[in-house]
């Protein structure tokens, strides 16, 4: 038989004989060549088809039959434990990286809590500071005031509307220190709870 056979003109049952020659003839060409060491085949045939240990158990059940000596199935056995021994270190292990993730991630998150406490304190800090430093101007520029109103008020040249209108900036300078001391403790107050 020659290959340029013209199909058409073929009988259906031609047709179906060709093909069933064409599809041995594909499965002869490529079949694989089989070892006689069961051995390696079996080998082969648990580490290729292996995803868990219930599919070892499965192929190792499935092999053994075909087995014949009695060190072949110690060796399968051996390996099946051999492989259920390492995914039982390998799922230990992603638990442990699972749980040094976990703890790294609790760690920077204290961290990050405690940076961020420190910030707040020096915040405070700087705040108390910058309150004290207005009070103590404060304090200043209202000595100078008195001293001033009392030296013009020895002297004689002040008329009562004048001396009204240093008392009234001299009261005023008092009420801008009693805020100022009332936002000091304020901040200390929030500073302290800060702290704690």
């Amino acid at each position: 038989m020659t290959l340029s056979i013209n199909l058409k003109s073929m009988t259906m049952k031609n047709k179906l004989i060709f093909t069933a020659v064409l599809l041995c003839n594909f499965q002869f060409f490529y079949a694989q060549e089989t070892k006689s060491d069961t051995t390696k085949v079996a080998t082969k045939t648990t580490i290729t088809t292996v995803t868990t240990i219930n599919d070892t158990v499965r192929v190792a059940s499935k092999v053994t039959p075909k087995i014949a000596t009695a060190a072949e199935k110690k060796a399968l056995k051996n390996e099946s434990k051999a492989l259920r021994d390492k995914m039982r270190l390998e799922k230990k292990a992603l638990k442990e990286a699972k749980e040094t993730e976990k703890e790294k991630k609790d760690f920077e998150k204290k961290q990050k809590a405690f940076n961020k406490r420190q910030n707040k304190i020096l915040s405070g800090e700087k705040s108390v500071s910058k309150i004290k430093t207005k009070i103590s101007n404060e304090e200043k520029s209202l000595r100078k005031l008195k001293k001033r109103f009392e030296e013009k008020k020895a002297k004689g040249k002040l008329s009562p509307i004048q001396i009204e209108k240093e008392n009234i900036k001299i009261s005023k300078s008092q009420i801008k220190l009693n805020r100022l001391e009332e936002d000091l403790n304020k901040s200390k107050a929030k500073l302290a709870k800060t702290r704690d």
